[in-house]
């Protein structure tokens, strides 16, 4: 209902809620008051007479009205704004207490629709609601000056304005429906974008792959399409519906109404003059019944994004401390399930037994699909076990400390995304930096001006490296690299292992990394082998007999 629409509204703003809402109906009544004045002047000019009070009231409450009305708006749109912000920063920061699995299980392009497309329906909506005070005040004040000049009259515009609402009730339920399924339609085209925009390579290389994507595109986008024009016929039905009672009303005032009413013809001139009048605010209160019917889809969505949210918290959310020196972390018994929305997306990994000592290097091994992606994911806590136990020095890890012992990890993934700003990490003095990143053979390509780096635009092994660089600046006690050296030249290659990796070693850091560099196994202290999302083998043998295994 729009009442529950409205109280959402009334208790996501914060700031002079009190002062919109007097200005509203301030301004409203004085628009109102415009028309009484109007009306009396029309009566002293008919019996040949000028009052200047009446000019001076009329200038008065116009007055009135100008700055009620642009006080009132501009305080909503602040009030408005200030919500919307509010609004998508909660989300956020609750996206970012969740877990990795909510964001993969829902997709970005439904989150980024609710973020965005929903949250500004509701923002209009505010507006709406705001415009629609003044209206609402405005038709009151009219209906009581109506019934003054002639309750006949009065209850000629009362069935027609009732007549308006009931056609809004009955088409307003159906028209949320498409609505509801339109945006659907229209979070899964966001997806398909996100697709465009991320594989554009893929899609370039393959013809077929691309127009098989904009078959897609067009597919999802006319569905959208005719949900979108189903919804907006039934509320331009309504719209119409309403105008045609409207000029009912005028038509019986016109025709029927002199001969029911015997008297001053004035009344009749003054009925019309308010009705009239009241058109304009009448037609905004229907044209707002598009807006608000949205905004109450986007109000569902946005609390079932924010629901699911609260729900995917859980107690590990609280803030992080920071995580002492380890010796050992145990995954004991771990088991993780991933359920997709196809059979295709669900995997299964596990029970798995791994040990981590502090300050070894460790070389996790597997064909493509054996599980070592995720076992990094449940590793550096970003995947939470559906059984088992993960243990830090013999005690089992909490809720409540997975944020601590995720603070232990820095992580270069597969799929890593490469921040342009250098978030979390305050850098006084840019000679360190400068040094790192020669060091990396990249300080030619980027520089770091002002905590951002000067550019991004580098090649997937260059970006890598600035992966690496931002993971050293952080200075965690584990590092772990997915697949690090695939894109590297042969030559940083075998920097990668031979300096890189030893180098962290030295420093008493752990290391954690896939890899299929069989000819550099003699660079760990152990190999784990995976397959079928399971550890089939722990080796400490000679890299020739672990390459040949």
């Amino acid at each position: 209902m729009a009442s529950e629409l409205l109280g959402f509204l009334y208790r996501e703003t914060a700031g002079s809620k009190f002062r919109v809402a007097a200005g509203s109906m301030i301004s409203g009544l004085s628009r109102g008051l415009l028309l009484a004045v109007v009306n009396a002047a029309a009566a002293a000019g008919a019996d040949g007479r000028f009052d200047p009070l009446l000019l001076l009231a009329f200038a008065a409450v116009l007055v009135a009205y100008l700055a009620t009305s642009y006080d009132a708006v501009l305080q909503g749109q602040r009030l408005v704004e200030s919500m919307a912000q509010r609004l998508r920063l909660r989300l956020a920061e609750k996206l970012l207490l969740g877990q990795l699995r909510f964001v993969e299980t829902w997709g970005s392009g439904e989150i980024y629709t609710h973020l965005t497309q929903d949250i500004a329906r509701l923002s209009s909506a505010a507006i709406t609601f705001i415009n629609g005070v003044q209206a609402t005040v405005l038709m009151a004040f009219a209906l009581v000056y109506l019934g003054w000049l002639t309750p006949l009259g009065l209850a000629a515009a009362v069935l027609a304005i009732g007549a308006g609402i009931g056609t809004y009730l009955w088409q307003d339920k159906s028209a949320g429906r498409d609505l509801q399924q339109a945006w659907g339609k229209e979070a899964e085209f966001f997806q398909g974008i996100d697709d465009l925009l991320h594989g554009f390579k893929e899609l370039k290389q393959n013809r077929a792959r691309h127009a098989d994507l904009m078959r897609h595109l067009d597919g999802v986008s006319g569905e959208y399409r005719d949900l979108a024009v189903k919804a907006e016929a039934k509320f331009l039905l309504t719209a119409l519906t309403s105008q045609s009672f409207m000029f009912l009303l005028v038509a019986i005032l016109v025709f029927a109404l002199p001969a029911l009413i015997q008297g001053d013809r004035l009344v009749i001139f003054q009925f019309l003059a308010t009705i009239l009048f009241v058109i304009g605010p009448l037609e905004t209160l229907v044209s707002s019944v598009p807006s608000i019917s949205k905004a109450r889809v986007a109000l569902r969505n946005v609390q079932r994004l924010e629901l699911a949210l609260d729900q995917a918290i859980g107690a590990d959310a609280g803030g992080a401390v920071a995580p002492g020196p380890f010796r050992r972390i145990v995954l004991e018994d771990v088991h993780f399930r991933f359920v997709g929305e196809s059979p295709e997306e669900c995997f299964d990994v596990g029970p798995v037994d791994l040990e981590l000592r502090r300050g070894e290097v460790l070389f996790v091994v597997g064909g493509n699909g054996a599980g070592k992606t995720t076992l990094l994911k449940l590793l550096t806590g970003l995947y939470v076990p559906d059984s088992g136990r993960v243990l830090v020095d013999g005690a089992p890890l909490t809720s409540a400390g997975y944020q601590a012992y995720r603070e232990m990890f820095a992580a270069v993934f597969a799929d890593f995304h490469l921040f342009r700003r250098l978030y979390g990490i305050a850098v006084t003095d840019p000679g360190p930096v400068e040094r790192l990143l020669g060091y990396l053979q990249i300080g030619h390509k980027t520089r770091l001006v002002d905590g951002v780096f000067t550019t991004t635009r580098l090649s997937t092994g260059q970006r890598k490296r600035l992966a690496y660089a931002v993971a050293r600046l952080a200075d965690r006690q584990i590092y772990v690299f997915d697949e690090f050296a695939a894109d590297q030249d042969p030559g940083f290659r075998r920097f990668f292992y031979r300096e890189l990796l030893p180098e962290l070693q030295r420093q008493g850091k752990t290391v954690v990394a896939v890899t299929h560099d069989d000819r550099w196994f003699d660079v760990a202290d152990r190999v784990v082998k995976m397959d079928y999302g399971r550890i089939v083998e722990v080796s400490d043998r000679p890299a020739a007999e672990v390459a040949s295994s």
